[in-house]
């Protein structure tokens, strides 16, 4: 058994094998190659393109990319219909899945049967009907009909059969020279121990030259279990078997005529190096065309390397062969007769390099392809040199040279490959410049770094090859400091350069003037890593272009630089004096005509570092005046630069003064009180005056008071004076600068004894509603107060208005106040513009409308319980207190509580509590004032003297019957009756309410689904006691029973239905099932009056399923339900083998179905003479065969037409 299994699997493998080259041989002009011939159909598209090939035909649509199984399927079904029905091939036992699965057998079955149709019988023009059968053997007549066309061919050979008499290889020989005489004359000699070979000659020269491919391989053919059909399917390419134009077709030679022949190697001068002698027998005639020269490329070598080649003869008749060598120098040669291949082999070694020319002679003339011009080269001797080499004279971003001279090692295939800093590769195209020898190339790099550069000579690296160099990015290269910008002549400048990624090459500075290149002392120093320095010193002012070179390369653009000199700028003129008046325009100039090219700048600040405009005006050349004019008082200063350097003496200080911004102020400047200290301010900040006096006078002349000057600071003083008499008297200020009066001012001051004056303040209270009128007497007699005066201010001190004043009498005056804000305020009186201290009264204007009054006792009050009323002031701005009146029902004896309480700064809040229902009038006051909405009448109830009672607020309500409740409110109080009810989906009911007397009511409702009905009753806007209340709905007509098990059912099988109570309210379920026999019930419920039930029914029949909820069948009960057998299930099907496996037993009865049994037997040659099924009856069947001859026997079995388990099964016979 084990034997016979390798030897099944050896002709799989070849089969396999040999089939799939076929394919992809035809498949080849779609560009469609097959990976695995197990898989490559499952899909169906490669074996739809496979058919439209072989048959040229279409298939019309199908599913080109396949994604699903059903995709698949339908391909597959497509092209195995196209060859049944249209190609009219015959197929046994191969459907859709067998090539999905997918199963090898059959698919190796379904390719053989293509090669017989389309390659053998169409070739043999067999009918149809000879088609091969299944386990992979072919009909007769075709493996007959090959049989006689390879006899015919090889008549004098003996074939016996297609497998074994091939295995020497001898054969196949034949049967190529046949096709084409004398394309394998080796035939003759060959024998049966080369059995590879001679197959692997052979079947390479028909691929060759015949156009037949290599479907199986040698190693195959010669293999003593090849597979009959691998070989019937290449053999059979041979029917159209022809041979190319230029076959080499080689003339048998006669044996009995031998030729003495000789070889010889020569060079320059005629020089013999080496020489051999043969024999050839055969041919008359010499035929140099016929030479051939393989082995080595006789393009060329490298010097010191053998250079081996043969010169084949053997068809070219009989002569002497001469090979002549001319070059630059001798070289060693060697030659030898090859007398198997008749060919002779030649070895050169070349010493010098250069060009070679090498002549083959055979007989008298030149041999085919001859002369042959043979190249030397001498890697070592070829040199490179460039700034792609070295990485100086390159950056980044530019090219770099390569220059490769191969003027000593000889011109070849020269190769240049560049790497950079991380690995990524240059190619360099190399091209001849003026001189041949001497090519160049470039790259241009990308990235700053290392770089290895490789030259090779015709593969071979030249010296010191690979070259490595370092090329910087001189783009990122980058140049600062002020030696750029301006240089300072005998001062050192420097230049910075930054080159992070470091300098290839040496730096360097070059300098030129106007007048051409300058010789410049500078040295360049590296700082650190990254960094350089170069530091240069002129001597002499000018224009000079520096540029910054780096292997010489510049660095960036040429920068264009003034030398300068300002040491020898010089100032003079007015506008430098050290004092000068504000306002008036001063001017000074600037003389820097020795001083180099460079620009002039003029800063002029202010005390308070501003700038004062200054216009410079150009003179002549290298002269300039310069102009300003300040504005403000104060040291100046002046900042000159030269080239952005400061000039000598800058910068110089001017000290500027102006009276006119000299400010005096304070309360004793127009109005003094008597016998006290009175105070005045003096700034002179930016006046530019230092010092300050004061002296006093009256129409009397001196005027007596004592003063004192305090000084702040520099700008600032204080003068504190105390007058001795009231009245009118003049205050003189006098300034200087140092000790040189300026200028000097006088103020009118009234002088004033507060204490004379009095107020009479009645009529003003504390809080004042807003807009009602209020008066004031003042009484100024011998005060010496004058143009009396009210000024209104807040707190703040901001001047809200000035109230109307009246005098009376000397001395009297009257105050009218009337106040349009709220808020607190002061009142205080004026004379002389300026208000009197000791005057002033502060009060409080409030607005009684601006009061906010509110809350839920102002709206209802609940009888004994706490009702609330709050009180918001603060928009009112006042500072009174809050009171409540109340007005209660007459039946009320006692009065009303009530507490006030301050809960903030300006909210207030008020308790109170009736004790009886009825009507109560509420007044809120503010100061005594009434406010909010006066008075207001308000209800007082009492919702838990509410009383509720009847059927329709009770569980147990039927969906559709009307019911109804009352409400009694007749002890409540005055109130509204508020209903509102909504059912289990959350809708809205619709309610009745009649009022039948006196706090008396009816509700009437109808109830339209089950489940929970909520009722919501209001009294006055208050729930009363209970609510809401709810009320349970029954619906037994709302239950629904779904499910396939309400419908048909499948016997001894779990059958399920559901039935959904959630919309039916609460109630109990009943079921019970009627029928052939009694069935187990299980009921499960989810928790949310859903029920899952199933049920098992032993038998097929009627069943009779009863569901009812609250004792009351629910829609469509009692349900009517048909039970029939499973469905059929393949794998539940059981065959047990009898007799010596020449019987089946097959047991469906757990399979499902009703019967349909498919059973298919074959032999390994031939299928069964018959078969036999008997069904038992109870679903077990007995199955009887006879196969003609014994072996291996192939049986399917299939229930409803799918294979049971185990199918299909391989077995043997005796």
């Amino acid at each position: 058994m084990a034997a016979q299994k390798d030897q099944e699997t050896e002709w799989k493998r070849i089969q396999t094998k040999t089939f799939k080259r076929w394919c992809n041989e035809h498949l080849k002009v779609q560009r469609i190659e097959i990976d695995d011939l197990s898989t490559s159909f499952c899909d169906g598209v490669k074996l739809i393109i496979l058919l439209e090939v072989l048959s040229g035909k279409s298939l019309g649509r199908y599913n080109k990319i396949p994604k699903r199984p059903v995709q698949k399927m339908e391909n597959v079904s497509k092209a195995l219909e196209f060859i049944m029905k249209t190609e009219k091939i015959k197929l046994v036992n191969i459907g859709t899945e067998d090539i999905v699965t997918p199963n090898i057998k059959l698919i190796l079955g379904l390719v053989w049967t293509l090669i017989l149709h389309y390659q053998i019988s169409i070739g043999f023009q067999i009918d149809g009907s000879n088609s091969p059968r299944h386990g992979g053997h072919s009909g007769h007549s075709a493996k007959q009909a090959l049989l006689n066309y390879i006899r015919e061919k090889l008549p004098h050979k003996t074939i016996n059969n297609l497998t074994t008499s091939w295995n020497d290889g001898i054969l196949v020989a034949a049967l190529v020279d046949a096709h084409a005489p004398g394309l394998c004359t080796e035939v003759d000699t060959m024998v049966p121990e080369n059995s590879l070979e001679n197959a692997t000659l052979a079947m390479r020269l028909a691929e060759e030259w015949l156009d037949v491919p290599q479907l199986l391989e040698p190693q195959d053919m010669v293999n003593p279990k090849v597979d009959e059909l691998s070989m019937m399917t290449y053999l059979s390419q041979f029917l159209e078997a022809k041979a190319k134009p230029g076959a080499p077709l080689k003339q048998r030679v006669d044996p009995s005529q031998i030729v003495q022949c000789t070889g010889k190697i020569r060079v320059n001068n005629g020089l013999l190096l080496s020489d051999c002698t043969y024999q050839k027998a055969g041919i008359l005639g010499c035929y140099p065309e016929r030479v051939r020269v393989r082995g080595a490329r006789l393009e060329g070598c490298r010097v010191g390397e053998a250079l081996n080649f043969i010169v084949d003869i053997a068809d070219a008749g009989t002569g002497d062969l001469c090979i002549s060598i001319d070059g630059p120098q001798e070289l060693a040669a060697t030659c030898a007769f090859d007398g198997k291949d008749e060919a002779v082999s030649v070895n050169l070694v070349f010493h010098k390099a250069g060009i070679y020319k090498m002549t083959i002679m055979y007989g008298d003339r030149e041999a085919h392809g001859s002369p042959y011009h043979i190249r030397a080269w001498d890697p070592s001797l070829v040199t490179a040199y460039g700034s792609g080499i070295t990485g100086i004279g390159t950056s980044v971003g530019l090219p770099a040279d390569v220059f490769v001279d191969l003027t000593n090692s000889g011109v070849g295939s020269l190769e240049v490959s560049v790497k950079g800093p991380i690995g990524e590769a240059y190619t360099v195209d190399a091209s001849v410049t003026e001189t041949p020898d001497i090519f160049m190339g470039s790259y241009v790099p990308v990235a700053p770094g290392g770089y290895s550069i490789g030259v090779k000579l015709e593969r071979w690296e030249v010296a010191n090859s690979p070259f490595t160099t370092r090329i910087c990015d001189l783009s990122k290269v980058t140049l600062d400091g002020p030696g750029l910008v301006k240089a300072i002549v005998n001062h050192p400048n420097i230049i910075e350069v930054i080159a992070e990624d470091g300098i290839c090459g040496e730096l360097a500075a070059q300098f030129k003037s106007l007048l051409g290149p300058q010789d410049i002392e500078y040295h360049c120093t590296q700082l650190d890593e990254g960094h350089y320095q170069i530091c240069y010193t002129p001597h002499q002012v000018g224009i000079t272009e520096i540029t910054v070179t780096c292997g010489g390369l510049a660095i960036q653009q040429s920068y264009v630089t003034p030398c300068i000199d300002p040491t020898t700028v010089t100032i003079s003129g007015a506008g430098v004096n050290p004092e000068i008046l504000v306002g008036r325009s001063v001017e000074f100039s600037l003389d820097a005509s020795r001083s180099g090219p460079s620009d002039v700048e003029v800063l002029i600040t202010d005390p308070s570092r501003g700038s004062v405009p200054a216009q410079i005006v150009c003179t002549r050349r290298g002269t300039y005046a310069v102009t300003y004019q300040p504005i403000s008082a104060g040291e100046h200063t002046i900042a000159l630069t030269f080239g952005g350097l400061k000039v000598k003496g800058s910068p110089y200080k001017v000290h500027v003064c102006d009276p006119s911004a000299v400010k005096v102020s304070g309360p004793g400047l127009k109005v003094a009180i008597l016998g006290v200290e009175n105070l005045v301010e003096v700034c002179t900040d930016g006046a530019g005056l230092n010092k300050v006096d004061v002296s006093f006078e009256s129409p009397q002349g001196t005027f007596a008071a004592d003063c004192r000057l305090l000084e702040l600071s520099q700008s600032c003083k204080q003068i504190h004076y105390t007058p001795h008499g009231v009245g009118m008297f003049e205050m003189i200020v006098n300034y200087f600068h140092e000790a040189t009066p300026i200028t000097s001012q006088s103020f009118a001051v009234l002088c004033v004894d507060p204490t004379l004056i009095t107020l009479d303040w009645r009529g003003m209270d504390a809080n004042v509603p807003i807009n009602e009128e209020k008066q004031i007497t003042i009484n100024t007699d011998d005060s010496g107060a004058q143009d009396l005066a009210a000024c209104i201010t807040d707190l703040k001190g901001k001047i809200v208005g000035y109230p109307r004043v009246t005098e009376h009498t000397p001395g009297i005056h009257t105050v009218n106040l009337k106040m349009d804000f709220t808020g607190q305020y002061q009142m205080g009186i004026v004379c002389n513009d300026t208000s009197v201290p000791g005057c002033d009264q502060t009060f409080t204007v409030f607005d009684p409308n601006a009061i906010k009054v509110f809350g839920p006792g102002l709206d209802r009050a609940i009888m004994s319980q706490d009702n609330v009323i709050e009180v918001d002031t603060e928009e009112a701005k006042g500072s009174g207190e809050v009171g409540v009146i109340f007005g209660c029902p007459p039946q009320v004896i006692s009065p009303v509580n009530y507490e006030i309480k301050h809960v903030s700064e300006n909210r207030y809040k008020i308790n109170y509590s009736p004790q009886l229902v009825g009507m109560y009038k509420i007044t809120v006051t503010y100061a005594g004032t009434p406010i909010g909405p006066k008075t207001v009448t308000v209800p007082c109830i009492d919702p838990y003297s509410v009383m509720i009672n009847g059927r329709g607020l009770q569980s147990g309500i039927l969906v559709g019957s009307p019911v109804d409740f009352t409400i009694d409110t007749s002890n409540a109080g005055p109130g509204k009756v508020d209903v509102t009810m909504t059912n289990a989906k959350g809708e809205s009911v619709h309610v009745d309410m009649e009022q039948t007397d006196c706090g008396l009511y009816n509700i009437t409702y109808i109830p339209s689904c089950s489940g929970d009905y909520h009722a919501g009753i209001m009294f006055g806007g208050l729930e009363v006691q209970g609510s809401p209340f709810v009320t349970q709905v029954c619906n037994p007509i709302a239950v629904v029973a779904l499910g396939e098990g309400l419908e048909k059912a499948i016997a001894l099988n779990a059958n399920s239905f559901t039935v959904d109570s959630s919309q039916a309210g609460d109630g109990a379920l009943n079921l019970t099932i009627e029928g052939p026999e009694e069935c187990n019930i299980d009921c499960k419920a989810n928790g949310d009056h859903i029920y899952c039930v199933s049920y098992v029914p032993p038998l097929a029949g009627t069943y009779s399923v009863n569901i009812k909820f609250a004792e009351v069948h629910i829609p469509g009960s009692p349900f009517l339900v048909t039970c029939s057998r499973a469905p059929p299930d393949a794998s539940k099907c059981h065959a047990v083998m009898e007799r010596d496996n020449q019987a089946i037993m097959v047991d469906a009865r757990d399979a499902g179905g009703t019967g349909a049994l498919e059973v298919g037997v074959w032999g390994s040659l031939v299928p069964a003479s018959y078969v036999t099924v008997e069904h038992n009856g109870d679903y077990t069947f007995n199955v009887s065969y006879e196969i003609p001859e014994p072996g291996e026997v192939e049986i399917s079995i299939k229930w409803h037409g799918q294979h049971i388990k185990g199918s299909p099964f391989n077995v043997i016979t005796v």
